[in-house]
């Protein structure tokens, strides 16, 4: 059977700081590739910090972002990486993930649920996407998710299932509150049961203003079994073999 080694990187980027946070993104994408990881996961909006908020009103800083995640593609070699960053076009801003390989960015995702409840207001900087995406990594189908998009029973991972994905990976910046940890595990399972899929859902850690953000990654296999932990409140490298 095909099997693919996935890295899951817990990381504490900073708001704003783009030329830093690339940085630390290049550094976990080279200590994945040296556990000999075929593909990493960086969180949601990891170049930015995340909420970025008001900041995505400031074209320069939309600049910045896009000239950062192309600089960081060229960086990255040896493994295929999925990093949160900020994309535009047409005028609008998406909350995306760039599949960068040997080099380039071979696709973007676009996030198609945006929460706008509670502590969250992503409807008043990001435009939604539509459109599901696989690609495919040592012969397996990869569907790519950002955070809310997996909540959801008809969210895009019921397309990326039924469009033979494997495997779901999701990219999170998740706030934690008591419990939080339990909620997400028991959908998780219920995802991978519902899909037939593994699932591995890799989440931001540290704090922004009044959101904390609990690492807790997990991979969870297509019986709904946890196959991988990520630390709780810390930056962590979890590797896994699927």
């Amino acid at each position: 059977m095909p099997s693919i080694r996935i890295a899951m990187a817990q990381m504490n980027p900073i708001v704003g700081d783009i030329a830093g946070n690339a940085k630390k993104i290049l550094n976990f994408t080279r200590m994945a590739r040296a556990k000999g990881a075929d593909l990493v996961l960086l969180p949601e909006l990891a170049l930015t910090g995340y909420p970025p908020e008001d900041l995505l009103l400031k074209p320069g800083f939309i600049d910045d972002n896009l000239a950062g995640i192309k600089k960081l593609a060229r960086a990255v070699r040896g493994i295929v990486a999925v990093v949160g960053f900020v994309d535009f076009k047409g005028g609008l801003a998406y909350n995306s993930a760039a599949i960068i390989n040997n080099g380039k960015i071979i696709d973007v995702y676009c996030k198609m649920f945006l929460p706008n409840y509670g502590v969250f207001d992503e409807k008043r900087y990001f435009k939604a996407g539509n459109t599901a995406l696989n690609f495919i990594l040592n012969n397996i189908t990869i569907g790519v998710g950002i955070c809310e998009d997996i909540w959801f029973t008809h969210g895009p991972a019921r397309a990326q299932a039924k469009a033979g994905a494997d495997v779901i990976v999701n990219i999170n910046a998740s706030p934690f509150h008591v419990n939080k940890e339990i909620q997400r595990e028991e959908m998780l399972v219920k995802r991978a049961l519902d899909n037939r899929v593994t699932i591995a859902y890799n989440n931001m850690t540290g704090a922004q203003d009044e959101l904390v953000f609990d690492g807790h990654g997990m991979i969870i296999g297509s019986t709904g079994a946890v196959v991988a932990r990520g630390k709780a409140f810390e930056e962590d490298l979890i590797v896994a073999d699927i």
